[in-house]
């Protein structure tokens, strides 16, 4: 049995939290690392069990595994650069949910999350520390770079290129062999049809240039 913490507290890592619970025999959780919280705080209450906020410096744990459960790329990613040399012998555990359906030749990365009713396609990739969010659909070949993420509902045709720190929001849905480049948002329902620059955001049916972004812009 893997022991494990999710770094964060919000809405994204109580969704992480679920599916751990769906790992009985898998899965110690210990609890929410957050130092924006006091210890103790209880941060959410399934099936009569309060699941709270841990001093993990003053609580020894063998063979311990983590997940970052923050939403926001850029903040996963900065998150990860502390974390790493905070915890040195600290394992990124992958979560897959037992909802979602990946085939036998996909390569998911160290501290990426599969949330419930997704589909990943023959032969992609999904990179360190991604978010896979809910009811996603991921065609063949496609590659999904580190601390990249969907939103849920978000639909790949083949060979879709997702480069680092980039967003495809609620309900895109992106031609095949397109190219995403770095730091992307891609607003909510848009189709995006033609490769999109770096730094940048767009938006619409099909998707549109709207102006550029500077890494760490708030977009959730």
């Amino acid at each position: 049995m893997k022991n494990i913490v999710i770094f964060g507290s919000g809405g994204h890592a109580k969704v992480i939290l679920n599916e751990i619970l769906d790992f009985k025999s898998k899965y110690k959780f210990f609890g929410f690392v957050d130092n924006s919280k006091k210890t103790g705080s209880n941060i959410v209450k399934i099936n009569k069990r309060n699941f709270k906020i841990i001093d993990i410096k003053n609580i020894k744990i063998k063979n311990l595994y983590g997940v970052i459960g923050i939403g926001d790329n850029y903040l996963r990613y900065k998150n990860y650069k502390l974390l790493k040399n905070q915890f040195k012998s600290i394992k990124w555990e992958t979560i897959i949910s037992k909802k979602s359906i990946v085939k036998s030749n996909v390569n998911i990365g160290s501290g990426s999350v599969i949330l419930a009713n997704s589909f990943i396609g023959s032969g992609s990739e999904i990179k360190e520390h991604c978010i896979i969010n809910s009811s996603t659909s991921i065609d063949h070949d496609n590659n999904l770079e580190s601390f990249s993420s969907t939103g849920p509902g978000v639909i790949t045709g083949g060979n879709v290129k997702l480069k680092n720190l980039s967003h495809l929001g609620i309900g895109c849905v992106v031609k095949n062999n397109i190219v995403i480049y770095e730091n992307v948002i891609c607003g909510g329902k848009s189709y995006v049809n033609k490769n999109c620059k770096k730094n940048s955001v767009y938006f619409g049916v099909p998707a549109k240039f709207i102006k550029s972004r500077k890494l760490g812009q708030k977009y959730l």
